[in-house]
């Protein structure tokens, strides 16, 4: 079984324990691989925030989120992939990354600048340039939506493709493709 197969399977178990090992090990042996660092620092953050964990396994979740997150800063700060999946789940639960950026302007967050930059780096990758329009507001980012969600079938086919990640930013377009009023969030 490869490791994307591996990973999905523990996680759709919910059988976090092994999971724990077992990137421990795709770690080690993918380090240089980007998608590895997206879904494991994904898995990490979603546990911390989604799932029920006593307080022994949240500290070593958030340990680990920590140290993934620093080192893959160092290792990806130029991939698009990275900046662009990064870039979107730290506006969620911001501290888990040691990041504090709540009260800056949004041209001066950590997650605005991973997105902008991943943008700047294939500017013509509409999921990049989605997510640059969505957290400026810019209405253009749901006709954009639209755009990926029923046109773009290399965009959702590549989605598909990551895992949890994916799966993350395929409900956030769904939900931005939404007509005002009709339960759509920023």
């Amino acid at each position: 079984m490869d490791w994307k197969k591996k990973f999905t399977y523990f996680e759709d178990k919910k059988d976090w324990d092994s999971l724990m090992i077992f990137i421990q090990e795709i770690i080690k042996k993918y380090s240089e691989n980007v998608e590895v660092s997206v879904r494991v620092i994904y898995m990490l953050h979603n546990l911390l925030v989604e799932e029920d964990c006593n307080e022994v396994k949240a500290d070593y979740y958030t340990k680990l989120l920590l140290k993934h997150f620093n080192d893959a800063q160092v290792k990806f700060i130029n991939d698009a992939e990275y900046l662009f999946f990064i870039g979107k789940i730290l506006y969620i639960s911001e501290w888990y990354f040691g990041i504090n950026d709540d009260l800056k302007p949004i041209n001066e967050r950590l997650a605005f600048r991973m997105q902008a930059k991943a943008f700047e780096i294939e500017n013509n990758n509409p999921l990049f340039e989605w997510a640059y329009l969505f957290t400026l507001h810019d209405v253009r980012a749901t006709s954009l939506a639209r755009q990926i969600l029923y046109q773009e079938k290399f965009s959702m086919k590549w989605l598909k493709t990551k895992g949890f990640p994916g799966k993350y930013i395929i409900e956030c377009l769904e939900r931005n493709a939404e007509p005002a009023g009709a339960g759509s969030s920023r």
